[in-house]
């Protein structure tokens, strides 16, 4: 480990890696932390700011925009260039099909997977009124809360998550729904009044997991990534990228994945597709060997396909 960090070091000419991330508060909490663990191996490195397509379109809903990787696309083309060094993403947002030549080093700082509810004081799923107003930028959580409570009013809110909090607060929204894992990376676990079922309100694919984005030709900062690499969490969520992958969607679409490792050896993977009104939804489980993921997650793709997901999505 100590030669391939020497060999990063002076990489052409390079004493100090440059991560690339996108600006936000919590995007560059993510890349610190990465940063933080580089620095364990003996590796300096500066972030690289990014405003993608994503955070600069925020008059409307992201399913409306169209593009897959609207948050990774411009630190993808930098990547290639060779501007920086690493990026990091929120896996969830990076689509299943790569840049050419790119690939992730290291699946990293697994956090808590589950959808959270923000609310006001007392309030929890269950003591939601009936016809709340519940705001979310997904379109997989709109489907999934109706799905849940046909009578909710998803109200679609866009931008950072100070900006979705601040909306919530000045709209007087019952509830804003939002990934456990960036409430906790920004330490507002307090604002948190129920976590959802991940087995019923089913996340995005790889959801909590950080990917960390290299060059394919950059042996050394491969080696240099593995020991950080969190395999079991790689497992499972490529478990589940397998399965959009095989489906054809994007990242935008009302579909979700959770896996759980049953024991050292065996997973559990749920799939879960709605139309976008929550009228209807398609759940299908299946149970492998980890080592199997890739197989176990087309498998599960066709079963979904063979009940109509193509329809939904």
């Amino acid at each position: 480990m100590k030669e391939a960090a020497e060999e990063i070091a002076t990489e052409e000419g390079r004493e100090v890696l440059k991560i690339g991330t996108r600006s936000s508060q919590l995007a560059q909490a993510q890349a610190k932390a990465v940063s933080d663990l580089l620095r364990t191996r003996g590796i300096d490195s500066e972030l690289i700011l990014f405003e993608t397509k994503g955070d600069k379109i925020l008059d409307r809903a992201l399913n409306a925009i169209g593009d897959k990787g609207l948050f990774t696309t411009e630190l993808e083309r930098a990547l290639a260039k060779g501007t920086i060094d690493i990026a990091i993403h929120s896996l969830k947002d990076l689509p299943t099909t790569q840049a050419p030549h790119l690939t992730i080093g290291a699946y990293v700082l697994p956090e808590d997977p589950r959808d959270v509810l923000i609310a006001h004081k007392d309030v929890v799923w269950d003591s939601l009124p009936q016809c709340a107003r519940v705001a979310t930028s997904s379109l997989r959580r709109k489907a999934f809360l109706k799905v849940l409570r046909p009578d909710l009013e998803i109200i679609p809110v866009r931008g950072n998550l100070q900006t979705r909090l601040r909306k919530w607060e000045e709209n007087g929204w019952d509830a804003l729904v939002l990934a456990a894992a960036g409430v906790h990376r920004l330490g507002w676990h307090h604002l948190v009044s129920s976590y959802l079922d991940p087995w019923v309100c089913v996340p995005s694919p790889g959801q909590g997991i950080l990917a960390v984005q290299i060059r394919d030709d950059r042996e050394s900062l491969k080696n240099l990534l593995e020991p950080f690499n969190d395999r079991r969490a790689a497992v499972t969520a490529m478990a589940g990228r397998a399965v959009l992958a095989e489906l054809g969607g994007g990242c935008q679409v009302p579909f979700g994945t959770y896996a759980e490792w049953i024991n050292e050896d065996k997973i559990h993977i749920r799939a879960k597709v709605a139309d976008v009104n929550g009228k209807r939804n398609i759940t299908r489980d299946i149970e492998g060997l980890g080592k199997d993921f890739l197989h176990l997650g087309r498998k599960l793709a066709q079963e979904l396909i063979a009940l109509g997901a193509l329809q939904l999505l």
